[in-house]
């Protein structure tokens, strides 16, 4: 998200962060959302209550408010200060924000997941990684349980087909959009008979 913000997402119990643009108004930043996908199985199957606690642990460290860190900080394994992050040459855009430690708030394996990942993207984008890159937790994304659907993305129901996030079909935007094709095409073919 070229010149994009990072925007506070409130939840019930707990708050988030997500990327968010203007059309009018550009950051100097860049930002994107970078995910570590889990898939619970036996006995614990609950992704969402799972997701749920993410969210409510970092809220509480946090003290309300999302984790903000510099990658720097989290490789050395010390909190991020306001000090180090107004020394820093990346301006944060969503200041309502507690500096922090995102190791306390995010399960080890995410955070694993999350710090290898960006190691690797480095590799394609360098600098990605650089110790000034700033991190905000938790961003969470919360996916409905897959529809069963045939490849033409018909549901059981003749006639009911289904595209984009809200079925589990796509994972986000540009995928909901190209999923949309499929059942377009069957449709239309199913008039051109």
């Amino acid at each position: 998200n070229y010149g994009g913000y990072v925007a506070l997402e409130n939840y019930q119990n707990f708050v988030c962060v997500n990327g968010h643009a203007y059309m009018d108004k550009k950051s100097d930043n860049t930002n994107f959302a970078f995910l570590s996908k889990v898939v619970l199985t036996d006995p614990v199957e609950d992704n969402q209550a799972y997701g749920e606690s993410i969210g409510k642990l970092a809220t509480l460290i946090g003290g309300g408010k999302p984790i903000l860190q510099r990658y720097g900080d989290l490789k050395r394994g010390r909190r991020s200060t306001w000090s180090r992050i107004k020394n820093s040459y990346i301006e944060p855009t969503l200041k309502s924000v507690t500096c922090g430690d995102i190791a306390m708030a995010l399960p080890e394996r995410i955070l694993t997941n999350l710090m290898d990942g960006l190691g690797q993207l480095n590799q394609v984008i360098p600098g990605v990684a650089n110790d000034e890159t700033l991190l905000y937790a938790p961003e969470i994304k919360f996916f409905a349980t897959q529809v069963t659907t045939d490849r033409n993305l018909e549901t059981a129901v003749k006639g009911l087909y289904v595209a984009g996030d809200g079925p589990g079909v796509a994972g986000n935007i540009v995928a909901a959009t190209a999923t949309a094709l499929i059942p377009a095409k069957a449709i239309i073919s199913g008039y051109n008979k």
